[in-house]
C-alpha cells in the first residue's frame, strides 16, 4: 500500500488490518486476512500487554551516533535500562568502534506540566542531552500524556534542529494510537527513514536485512558473498553510512513484518530497493525459496542453487540425528507474529508436532507496494498446505495459560513477555528462542534442533520446580474456558 514520509504512520491497524483477537486455524488466519474478510476479536478481560512506545524509544536507541529525548514521565522510558544491557552484548563489526549504551533522556512531564505545558522543558532537554554527547542525530519520542496536553514537538524539533546544527527528527510514539506494539516498530522506522534515507538512483552489491541485531551475521554474510552480495545490517548499532549505503542495495528483507515492514517498504518506494517478504530464510525450507527468489532478482540462480545444496549436505546429517530424538514430541508456541508460523514451519522440518500456535497480533498484509504479494504466513499455508490450531492474543498470559492446561504439550516455545519463566515454574519446559539471522538456514536448523535436544535432555530440574507451584488464580477461572472473554467481533 506504500508508506507517506510526510504524515504520521497510521497505527497497523488502520494501515494494514491487524488484529489481536483470533482463534480458529492458521489456514483460516491466512486466507481469510488476504480476501480482506477478517474480523478481530475483542476482549471484556484482558491481561496487562506492551506498549508501542517503548518499542519505538528502544530501536532508535540502538542506532549508531544518536540519542533520544522521551517527551513523556519518568515512567515511559524506564524499562530502557534492560535494552541497553542487550545492546552491549551484540557482536561488534570488525572495523566499528566499541558499542555503546542506549542514550535516552526523559523530559519527566510531571502534573504541572500537564496544565501550563513542557514545551520549554523539552528544549533544555534537548540542549542537556546534546551538551552531554554531541551525538550525530537526535530523536524525540512523543507520548500519551504530550499528545494529550497538545505539545507542538514538531515546531521544537525544527528550532533545536537550526539551532543545534544535526537532524533532530520526531518519532509519533503515543501508545494509546494501537493496542498492537509493533506500532512503535513503524515509529521508529519512520523516523529513521525521514532521517537517513537518501535517493541515489544508483544499485551496488549489497542486500539489506532488517532486524532487531546482527547476531549471527557471521555465519549469514558467506553466504551472500558466494553469490556476490554484501550484507548489510540495518539492526541496533547501524551506523548513517549503512542506512546511505543501503539505498542503493539491490533488495532487502526483514526479521519479519513486525519490526521491518515499514522501513522496508520505505526503501522500496523511495529508493527503489525491492521488498521481499513473501518468503522468510529461517530453517531449511524457508531458506531455499528465500534464496532463490534472492538468486533469480540478481540472475544467479544456478549460483544460489549450489549454495543451497552445499548448506545442505554439510548440516543434513546433525539435524538427522536431532529428528531421531524431537520423533514424537508435541509443542506449544506463542511468540511474534511472523516467528510463530516460521517456528511452526521448522518445527515441521524436525518432525515435532504443534499443537497450537499464539501469536502476538497478526498483519493480513504488509507495507510492499505488491499488494498482491502473499505474507509469509499464508505463503506457508498456500505453498506448504501447513494449517495448525491457531490463536492471537497481544501476550495475553492468562489466555495462553488456559490454552496451554488444554493441550498438555512436551514443551513450549515463546519469546519475551516472561512466557517462558512463567510455564518453567509450573513444570513445563521451555525455552526462550532466538530470532533473526541466528536462525536462517540448515545451519540455523541445525543450532536450533540442538537448542531443543538440550532442552529436552534433563528435565529435572523444571519437573521439581513445577511440584512447588501453587496456582495464584482462583479455582473458577482455572477451569474457565480459554476464549470465554471475548466479547465480539470487529469488521477490520
Amino acid at each position: 500500500m506504500g508508506v507517506n514520509l510526510n504524515a504520521e504512520v497510521p497505527s497497523r491497524e488502520q494501515r494494514l488490518g491487524s488484529i489481536t483477537g483470533y482463534d480458529g486455524s492458521l489456514r483460516d488466519l491466512a486466507t481469510l486476512g488476504c480476501q480482506g474478510c477478517l474480523a478481530n476479536k475483542s476482549r471484556d478481560f484482558q491481561t496487562t500487554s506492551s506498549c508501542s512506545h517503548i518499542h519505538a524509544i528502544n530501536q532508535l536507541a540502538g542506532l549508531d551516533d544518536t540519542l533520544v529525548v522521551d517527551h513523556a514521565p519518568h515512567g515511559c522510558a524506564g524499562c530502557q535500562v534492560g535494552f541497553t544491557l542487550v545492546k552491549n552484548k551484540l557482536p561488534v563489526i570488525p572495523g566499528r568502534p566499541p558499542l555503546s549504551h542506549a542514550r535516552v533522556f526523559s523530559t519527566g512531564i510531571n502534573e504541572s506540566d500537564t496544565i501550563f505545558g513542557a514545551v520549554d522543558k523539552l528544549k533544555d532537554a534537548i540542549r542537556a542531552a546534546y551538551d552531554r554527547y554531541h551525538p550525530g542525530e537526535i530523536y524525540i519520542a512523543t507520548s500519551c500524556v504530550s499528545a494529550i496536553i497538545g505539545e507542538d514537538v514538531k515546531t521544537v524539533a525544527r528550532e533545536m534542529e537550526e539551532e543545534l546544527g544535526v537532524p533532530v527528527q520526531v518519532a509519533n510514539a503515543e501508545g494509546f494510537k494501537s493496542k498492537i506494539w509493533a506500532s512503535g516498530f513503524d515509529a521508529y522506522c519512520h523516523a529513521a527513514a525521514k532521517s537517513r534515507l537518501k535517493k541515489t538512483g544508483e544499485r551496488n552489491n549489497t542486500i539489506n536485512y532488517i532486524g532487531f541485531n546482527n547476531m549471527g551475521r557471521q555465519f549469514v554474510a558467506p553466504l551472500f558473498k558466494k553469490i556476490g552480495l554484501e550484507l548489510i545490517c540495518l539492526t541496533a548499532t547501524a551506523t548513517r553510512e549503512d542506512f546511505e549505503r543501503a539505498c542503493s542495495s539491490v533488495a532487502s528483507w526483514g526479521q519479519c513484518g513486525s519490526q521491518s515492514s515499514y522501513l522496508a517498504a520505505s526503501l522500496e518506494q523511495e529508493c527503489g530497493v525491492q521488498y521481499f517478504q513473501h518468503h522468510l530464510p529461517y530453517g531449511g525450507i524457508g531458506f531455499e525459496r528465500f534464496f532463490m527468489d534472492i538468486g533469480r532478482h540478481i540472475g544467479k540462480e544456478d549460483l544460489a542453487r549450489q549454495v543451497i545444496e552445499e548448506e545442505k549436505a554439510k548440516y543434513t546429517p546433525e539435524i538427522e540425528r536431532a529428528k531421531k530424538i524431537l520423533k514424537g514430541k508435541k509443542a506449544f508456541i506463542a511468540m511474534g507474529a511472523s516467528f510463530a508460523f516460521e517456528y511452526t514451519r521448522m518445527l515441521g522440518e524436525l518432525g515435532v508436532e504443534v499443537l497450537h500456535a499464539v501469536a502476538f497480533h497478526y498483519d493480513p498484509k504488509l507495507d510492499n507496494s505488491n499488494q498482491d504479494e502473499k505474507v509469509a504466513a499464508a505463503t506457508d499455508v498456500a505453498e506448504l498446505e501447513l494449517n495448525v490450531p491457531t490463536s492471537v492474543n497481544d501476550a495475553q498470559q492468562a489466555e495462553t495459560d488456559l490454552l496451554v492446561r488444554g493441550f498438555n504439550p512436551d514443551f513450549l516455545l515463546s519469546r519475551g513477555h516472561d512466557a517462558v519463566t512463567y510455564f518453567s515454574k509450573k513444570g513445563l519446559p521451555s525455552m526462550n528462542v532466538d530470532i533473526g539471522l541466528i536462525v536462517m538456514g540448515y545451519r540455523g536448523l541445525a543450532y536450533f534442533a540442538d537448542c531443543l535436544v538440550e532442552l529436552l535432555h534433563n528435565t529435572n530440574f523444571v519437573r521439581h520446580l513445577g511440584e512447588h507451584y501453587e496456582s495464584p488464580f482462583t479455582q473458577a477461572f482455572d477451569e474457565t474456558e480459554p476464549f470465554q472473554f471475548y466479547d465480539e467481533e470487529i469488521a477490520i
